[in-house]
């Protein structure tokens, strides 16, 4: 049986206690006959059951979360007996408020969520789980025991069965003193429990993964980080440090999860009957790491490419599979479809291009609203200037302004007339707005030949990018293989002569010839 006691704010717990559907359980029942003072509804319930701790102060959790899964089947009588167990042993009054939320997943068991509140109904003081790893345990094995269940291998049987003789339960204490002692550490921890259920991790694949680049190095740690590295695994120095040196964290680059490669190691027991890894060994054969934060966050920004990358692989293993089983229709088929979506832009290429066309439109957009504004302006001129009184006015008031100046007479009437006729007319603006509308046309033919230049550009450098990464990933799959070949004592490939002349200049240098 699986028991653990979790004091905790609300958060999301009434989420999780009704996540039901595709990926998690696949029912959801609100036990109303095991729960107690608490309406139907989760939501309202946990409020309720929350509402006394906000009342006290400094009180940092709300609710106790205390999840029950066990073997087999239990009737209602069994888990109403587990129930009053846990209370007692947490002192939580009798007849407390409580929600019971039982869940059914696939072919276990059916286990149970139960909620209440961390404030005691009789005190109004917090309640006290102190120690509650030990006593957990000791619960889950006096269950075990009690209803008959297979008794789970643990790391803590000493500590149990001494639990047991202080409450004193002398018999349930000597059958737990017999039971499967677990290695420290060979274990799946809680947090990693529930760090595989968060990002939907195959823990049994993921070991396999590691074991894997383990034999590929030959036992050796100086090689690990390159087989990790073809196997999907980055390292990343974590938070913890022990004697002033970080701990070595394994990243699995697909999922994101984290977890300590010397931990790791240790429960797969990769050491044989050798001394257990340390991790101060460990950090001093890997060096210097980049943080676990800085690791995740690039790996992040890399996910859609990456995984983009996988379909295509994914693609070219069925192209192979069609084509050995002589299907060729279907592999054509195959191949255009790959061919689509090898073409197909990103999310960040696709802002990448627009940026590039939008500057090359924005340019043009400016130049047009500038040309309409001398539009504009000479038809608000040919307005205020469009009688004949206004003009004359005009023109006497420029020759009085440089006769005032103290030119003469002729030139002031001939200043005052050129500047007269510089005044925009209708006619004049009219024709203006022809020029302008027939350069616009000219312009929108010229901005589709940028626009579709722009888009050559940077579809031609699309393109360099990605022989540019083929090169690097080739490069890398050799630089691999020959590590693995060296690795067994294979013969080392050698690259092939640039052309026939460069082959037949190398062999004659080599049997000393004279070189052309």
């Amino acid at each position: 049986m699986y028991l653990e006691s979790i004091p905790r704010r609300l958060g999301g717990l009434g989420r999780h206690l009704m996540d039901a559907g595709r990926g998690s359980n696949e029912r959801v029942i609100v036990r109303a006959d095991l729960s107690r003072d608490v309406p139907h509804d989760v939501t309202l319930a946990l409020r309720m059951l929350a509402a006394p701790a906000h009342r006290v102060a400094r009180m940092k959790r709300e609710v106790v979360h205390i999840v029950i899964s066990p073997g087999r089947m239990l009737s209602t009588d069994e888990v109403e007996n587990v129930l009053r167990a846990i209370e007692k042993e947490y002192g939580i009054p009798e007849g407390s408020a409580r929600l019971v939320v039982e869940h059914e997943k696939g072919q276990r068991a059916r286990h149970y969520h139960v909620v209440y509140s961390m404030v005691s109904e009789a005190t109004g003081r917090a309640l006290r789980f102190n120690r509650s790893g030990d006593r957990d345990e000791m619960l889950a094995r006096r269950f075990e025991i009690e209803l008959g269940e297979k008794i789970q291998p643990s790391t803590r049987v000493e500590r149990t069965a001494e639990l047991l003789r202080e409450r004193g339960l002398a018999n349930l204490a000597e059958i737990a003193a017999q039971g499967p002692v677990a290695e420290k550490g060979r274990r799946t921890s809680k947090a990693e429990t529930r760090q595989n259920d968060r990002l939907g991790v195959d823990q049994v694949l993921l070991d396999e993964r590691l074991r894997q680049a383990w034999r590929q190095s030959g036992n050796d740690m100086s090689r690990l980080r390159l087989e990790l590295d073809a196997m999907g695994f980055c390292l990343a120095a974590g938070d913890q440090r022990i004697a002033g040196v970080p701990i070595v964290m394994l990243v699995d680059v697909e999922t994101l999860k984290s977890t300590s490669l010397t931990r790791h190691l240790n429960r797969l027991a990769l050491h044989g009957d050798g001394p257990r890894f340390r991790e101060i060994a460990i950090g001093a054969s890997f060096g210097e790491l980049p943080p676990l934060a800085e690791t995740k966050a690039d790996l992040r920004k890399d996910a859609l490419p990456r995984s983009a990358d996988a379909v295509l692989i994914e693609f070219d293993r069925m192209v192979a599979e069609m084509e050995a089983d002589g299907e060729h229709a279907e592999a054509a088929k195959a191949r255009k479809g790959r061919a689509r979506l090898a073409a197909r832009l990103s999310a960040e290429e696709r802002d990448d291009l627009r940026t590039r066309q939008d500057s090359v439109k924005s340019r043009y957009r400016q130049r047009d609203r500038i040309r309409r504004a001398r539009v504009n302006r000479a038809f608000i001129a040919a307005k205020l200037f469009g009688t004949r009184e206004i003009r004359k006015a005009a023109f006497y008031l420029v020759a009085i302004g440089i006769l005032a100046t103290g030119a003469g007479l002729i030139p002031a009437l001939a200043a005052a007339g050129v500047a007269v006729a510089t005044i925009p007319s209708y006619s004049s603006a009219r024709r203006l707005r022809a020029t302008a509308d027939w350069e616009a046309t000219l312009e929108r033919s010229q901005m589709a030949r940028e626009l579709a230049d722009e888009t050559r550009s940077f579809f031609r450098q699309r393109v360099i990018r990605q022989k540019a990464a083929s090169k690097a990933a080739h490069a890398e799959k050799t630089r691999l293989r020959i590590h693995r070949n060296r690795k067994r004592g294979a013969p080392i490939p050698q690259p092939p002569p640039a052309n026939r002349r460069a082959g037949q200049r190398s062999r004659s240098i080599r049997r000393g010839g004279p070189e052309r």
